[in-house]
């Protein structure tokens, strides 16, 4: 055996035998002409690698390699706060058997070492255009906030996204290092996958260090067209770039794709041959590929998914950048940041001219504000009682990356006045956002809540109707706000015994994931139940217990008057995509999960009723389960929508047809009938075989994740392009169609600015539809005439779906806000 092992390593060693020398310089270039002059001194103990072996300068920065049969660039692993002049590699050519790199001086770190990079993913631009204003906001972070280097993790697109992208950012034009690994989508029609990808960007493995950190990019092994490489060049290669690397100091990989979904990160090629990366002190494994923000312990391992900056993901993830704050260990934190956002603000306590009151007479001031290229530092306030020259000032406290708020104290005599209020967010850069309100201030609430009916699941029921029994026609004062200190995305609000059950999203891994509960009447948190991840979508109530899975798969049932775990269970979903499907509840029973791991529960114990053995998990989806008297509706992004037994689980059908293969939207049961939107058409399929029975095209995409309401002369439903629109339910011809202002934040699959994107679906309550949108306001529209009745501006998007008890609606949005709006008493 051990001849049979030593034979093998030899001819290992020849198939890599070197067939040329290769030999040359790493120097400083002080005057960046590209030439090392007499006064520029090389550079010692840089690692050169020619994509095989590595070595390090001698005390003149020269170096030697021997090359090697698949040899294609020398490339440099540059050193701590240093970057190429031109590039980190050159092309290996015939004639030439020496090869000079120029590097730079640049800081990027702290004395530490502590440093700053933006991550980006998925950028796709082959068939987009209009870049320049989220390109430039990322180029103004990079440079406000002295960003070390900025990493694209792949799928920039095809021929068309290659050639152009290299022009939308590179070193020169972000003012920062930019780096590039290759993602399936890279792996083009040419002499072979990453030609033309090489031509432009260089290397597909290579390294750099900063701070304490080694940074390792790594290629996707395969995609539209193979790849000359091999997952054995990428091994030998990185067998000997770690061999220069100290074992103590930290490593970060970067891939399109994550390269394991277990605790152990092994990059190997047969059980003999492999590194265990855990061992060289792997901190973080960043990648994109699947267009979600999902982050995740791996053992001691982060594993960090980004979604596009420029679109809403596929599982309609936020148009985002990630921040990541290296410390001087090397361990990382992310910070998620939204794109497109200039000198937003606004004050969300004042409604109609009024904010509510406490008993101690102080009112909530909050101020939602983002930036999206410098972050806000401090919000502070100035006010004044008309009639008088005096004025209060003072600072708020920052509860999310969106919302700064505090209780503000009014003196006595200001009873009845007009108050007048200047807020200020300085930024990062000195700036300030400045924005005013008047309220007309009353010692005693205008409005109280009084949430007298439980609104136990989206839409307030299993069948996803959305019809309220109270009505809400007049106009709606705030009756109290509260923030929870977490973003809030598309789990809705539940209303149980008469408190308010919300869920919040963790999209950094900070701990932020929890389901919350307010006292209805005042809006104060009577407790947070942490749970492991985000909760993305749907919670649902039942009996008395509130139940919501998180993006790992796990749901929980919590007692709603305590907060205490009823019981918890591990879903068996795929680790990829994150689960961020809503759930439903109806008579005892809890219906969880997707794909295979798509189940029913005994909602007391726990246990598992069934589980679907017929379709399985693709990309992630936002739509929730729907359940009718005899049938479950559910489906999967790029699968199809299904129709399962919700007795058994057993699979009664399926239908991919016109675009029901790909939507985010939930489903509405209206008996033996399905109501559902998806991509450009409006369905009604028989709920007991799926076969679509009308579909209305529309002349607008559908992709939100909006719900259509039937009313008695209406359907209407939100659009990921513009607004909101009814048809008549008799004759579908469009009735009226509300056309809005932009969403602030991207979140339907591939929508870009200017789309006027809902995510949220409509409420009917007396003669008013109420639908809160992307661009910040919450509407009140006449179901009839599509005019808008009432408004509140909430300067964040709301993702979620609003709730209607008694004489209150509840709302949130994702700044973190929970609102309580009621009629007068």
């Amino acid at each position: 055996m051990l001849r049979k092992i030593l034979i093998l390593s030899l001819w290992g060693s020849c198939c890599y035998q070197a067939i040329a020398q290769h030999t040359g310089i790493v120097f400083e270039d002080k005057n960046l002409n590209g030439i090392q002059d007499p006064s520029e001194k090389g550079l010692e103990g840089v690692p050169v690698s020619d994509g095989l072996h590595v070595v390090k300068t001698d005390s003149r920065g020269y170096f030697q390699l021997p090359g090697h049969q698949r040899e294609r660039f020398i490339f440099v692993t540059t050193p701590d706060n240093y970057m190429p002049v031109q590039n980190h590699y050159l092309p290996i050519e015939k004639a030439k058997d020496s090869y000079s790199f120029g590097l730079k001086r640049y800081r990027a770190t702290d004395k530490s070492g502590a440093h700053r990079f933006v991550h980006i993913s998925d950028t796709e631009i082959f068939n987009t255009q209009n870049h320049e204003d989220w390109v430039n906001g990322l180029k103004q972070y990079a440079n406000n906030e002295q960003i070390g280097f900025m990493i694209c993790t792949g799928d920039i697109c095809y021929e068309n996204g290659l050639k152009n992208h290299i022009k939308l950012m590179n070193s020169d034009n972000m003012h920062t290092r930019m780096v590039y690994t290759i993602g399936n989508h890279d792996l083009v029609k040419g002499k072979y996958g990453e030609a033309l990808f090489e031509s432009i960007y260089g290397p597909v493995y290579y390294s750099f260090d900063l701070g304490n950190v080694h940074y390792v990019i790594t290629p996707m092994l395969g995609g539209d067209h193979r790849p000359n490489y091999t997952k054995e060049d990428v091994y030998r290669w990185l067998k000997n770039d770690l061999a220069q690397v100290p074992a103590e100091k930290a490593v970060v990989f970067f891939n399109h794709d994550l390269l394991t979904n277990s605790d152990a990160f092994v990059y190997g090629i047969n059980e003999e041959e492999k590194i265990d990366l855990n061992s060289r002190n792997l901190k973080a494994w960043l990648y994109g590929h699947w267009h979600i923000h999902y982050m995740k312990k791996q053992g001691e391992v982060l594993a960090i998914s980004t979604a596009a900056p420029d679109k809403g993901g596929i599982d309609h993830s936020t148009s985002a950048f990630r921040v990541m704050h290296v410390d001087k260990k090397g361990d990382c934190r992310s910070e998620l940041r939204y794109s497109y956002l200039n000198n937003q603000i606004e004050v969300p306590s004042v409604c109609n001219g009024k904010v509510p009151v406490l008993k101690d007479g102080s009112v909530p001031l909050s101020v939602n504000v983002y930036h999206s290229s410098s972050p806000v530092k401090r919000v502070s306030y100035t006010y004044r009682i008309a009639g008088s020259d005096k004025k209060y000032r003072g600072t708020l406290q920052q509860h999310t990356d969106w919302n700064w708020s505090d209780n503000v104290k009014i003196p006595a005599g200001a009873n009845g006045k007009r108050v007048d209020v200047i807020v200020s967010a300085l930024l990062g850069t000195g700036e300030e956002i400045i924005t005013e309100k008047q309220f007309e201030y009353h010692a005693a609430a205008v409005s109280q809540p009084q949430l007298t009916e439980n609104w136990n699941n989206l839409l307030g029921n299993a069948e996803h109707i959305g019809l309220a029994t109270a009505s809400l026609d007049s106009v709606l004062h705030l009756s109290w706000i509260r923030n929870v200190g977490a973003n809030l995305y598309m789990s809705s609000p539940l209303v149980v015994n008469g408190n308010v059950f919300v869920a919040s999203v963790d999209e950094n891994l900070e701990g932020k994931g929890a389901i919350i509960s307010l006292e209805g009447t005042t809006g104060a948190i009577r407790w947070k139940y942490p749970v492991r991840n985000s909760i993305k979508n749907s919670m649902t109530a039942n009996n008395g217990t509130i139940y919501a899975q998180d993006a790992e798969g796990y749901l929980y049932a919590v007692d709603a008057a305590s907060g205490s775990l009823v019981w918890e269970r591990k879903l068996d979903n795929n680790p990829l995509p994150a689960l961020i499907e809503g759930i439903v509840s109806d008579h005892g029973i809890v219906y969880a999960g997707t794909g295979k791991s798509l189940c029913a529960l005994d909602g007391k114990s726990g246990a598992i009723l069934w589980q679907n053995k017929d379709w399985g998990q693709h990309e992630g989806s936002t739509n929730t389960i729907a359940v009718g008297k005899d049938i479950l509706v559910n489906g999967t992004q790029w699968g199809a929508l299904y129709g399962n037994d919700p007795q058994s689980g057993k699979m009664l059908w399926k239908n991919s047809a016109h675009g029901l293969s790909d939507r985010g939207a939930s489903a509405a049961i209206h008996g033996n009938q399905i109501y559902i939107v998806s991509r450009k058409s409006f369905f009604i399929l028989d709920a007991q075989n799926g076969r679509i029975l009308i579909r209305k095209e529309l002349p607008v995409q559908v992709d939100g994740t909006s719900t259509p309401l039937l009313t008695d002369r209406e359907i209407i439903f939100g659009t990921s392009e513009s607004g909101v629109m009814a048809l008549d339910n008799e004759t579908l011809e469009e009735k009226w169609h509300l056309r809005t202002d932009p969403a602030l934040v991207f979140t339907a699959p591939y929508t870009r600015k200017p789309n006027a994107t809902f995510e949220t679906s409509a409420v009917l309550s007396g003669s008013t539809v109420f639908i809160g949108s992307s661009n910040g306001i919450l509407y009140g529209i006449n179901k009839s005439t599509g005019q808008i009745t009432w408004q509140h501006a909430t300067g964040a998007p709301i993702f979620s779906t609003v709730a209607v008890s008694g004489n209150a609606l509840i709302a949130t949005d994702f700044a973190g806000n929970v609102y309580a709006f009621s009629n007068k008493n």
